[in-house]
């Protein structure tokens, strides 16, 4: 067995990560969940419990930890990890600002003129129910810690959201156009100072068929995103990302990590940038990670050491284009609901679960309500992987399966 690895928390993302580094690793997840028992080895450690995460990574001599959960990164689990000299790959607390701080990040945007909606910060409810009195329809309504935006097309629907997001003590709300055209997630590996893209997906953010519903945290994606040009590439490592690293860099906090930029890519080509994620999104992880043809614990590990501005020089993709589609449950039913047809999926296949699912008495997959699995496949163009994906989901079977049928269909 390689190197001893451990992964802070449990989402889909989390399990995606833990899938490819136990290829060759051994690895450990705290919190994890049933689904990663297979391949894991399940810590019982919350993630914003940082020191007894220190103390687990000593006596266990751990070689490289990895926390993806939110809560051990604002616990600045970096910081920590590193003063006692253990070997970590994310970012300081200080650095993370510009995923976690949802409000700063608009202002930072704002500062270094990165194209980005305009936008609405407002600490009482009758300034921002003023505000969208005179607001173009449709427009999005967030909080500085909320994980999926809403999306209103009157004043008057979008009373009652402000209001209640008022009735909470320190809360913000960030009011911003709607921008029509296609989200994307482009991503980046940098120790600080330089960056190298590492892949991009084109992603589905809506619930329902032709972009329809509201914007959820994710219902499929493809990667890489064959929507994005060179230009536009050249454009975010030049205008998104050295500016962002460079500012962090500046105010005495260097960003070591992968660094997301989510925006849209408008019907004319032009850039827009919503925000940035720590790591990769639930909904692309395992397509992203698919693409690529690199060892990624030397390549963390070289971001560590401070050796990857010499010794990295590009990062190696396949040849593959990867398509996840996410299944959610609508069955609200307080009983046992096991997956059926798991057996039945083939092996290159990718089965990414999320939290939701556990193991029942007898050792079913069993679907709660919400996200619930993704299911990713790969093939030499977009039309291909995204019908052996559809092709697979027809082998799976759960009361109140939902997923969207047009994934990449209407863009191949």
């Amino acid at each position: 067995m390689g190197k001893k690895i451990l992964i802070v928390g449990n989402g889909a993302r989390e399990y995606a990560l833990a899938k490819k580094f136990s290829e060759e690793h051994e690895i450990f997840v705290a919190p994890g969940n049933d689904t990663m028992k297979e391949f894991a080895t399940i810590v019982d450690i919350r993630p914003d419990k940082v020191n007894e995460l220190l103390d687990f990574a000593l006596e266990n001599n751990i070689d490289m930890t990895v926390p993806l959960a939110q809560e051990a990164i604002q616990n600045d689990i970096a910081a920590r990890f590193t003063e006692n000299k253990q070997c970590i790959f994310a970012p300081t607390a200080n650095a993370n600002v510009i995923s976690a701080n949802k409000v700063l990040s608009k202002k930072i945007l704002y500062k270094l003129r990165i194209p980005t909606p305009k936008f609405g910060i407002f600490e009482k409810a009758n300034l921002a129910l003023d505000y969208i009195k005179n607001q173009k329809i449709p427009f999005v309504c967030k909080t500085n810690d909320s994980n999926s935006a809403v999306i209103f097309t009157s004043a008057s629907t979008a009373k009652n959201y402000v209001e209640t997001v008022f009735t909470e003590k320190n809360k913000k709300i960030i009011i911003e156009d709607y921008v029509y055209g296609t989200p994307f997630s482009y991503y980046a590996i940098t120790d600080g100072y330089k960056a190298l893209p590492l892949g991009s997906s084109l992603t589905y953010k809506h619930s329902l068929d032709g972009n329809g519903g509201q914007l959820t945290s994710g219902t499929g994606a493809c990667s890489p995103n064959y929507k994005l040009s060179y230009d536009n590439e050249y454009f975010l490592m030049d205008n998104v990302i050295y500016p962002t690293l460079e500012y962090l860099e500046r105010d005495g906090n260097p960003y070591m990590g992968i660094i997301g930029v989510n925006g849209i890519l408008t019907d004319d080509g032009e850039i827009v940038v919503l925000g940035w994620q720590t790591f990769m999104q639930d909904c692309d992880c395992a397509a992203v990670l698919n693409s690529l043809d690199e060892d990624l614990y030397s390549l963390f590990y070289s971001c560590i050491i401070g050796s990857f501005s010499d010794e990295v020089e590009n990062i190696r993709c396949n040849n593959l284009y990867s398509v996840s589609v996410v299944l959610s449950c609508a069955n609200r039913q307080n009983s046992d609901n096991a997956i059926e047809g798991l057996d039945n999926i083939d092996e290159g296949t990718i089965i990414t679960f999320y939290p939701s699912v556990t193991k029942n008495k007898y050792l079913e997959y069993n679907v709660q309500n919400g996200m619930s699995l993704m299911v990713t496949s790969s093939s030499s163009s977009v039309a291909k992987a995204a019908q052996k994906t559809y092709s697979e989901l027809k082998e799976l079977s759960f009361r109140g399966m939902q997923y969207r049928k047009d994934i990449c269909l209407m863009h191949a």
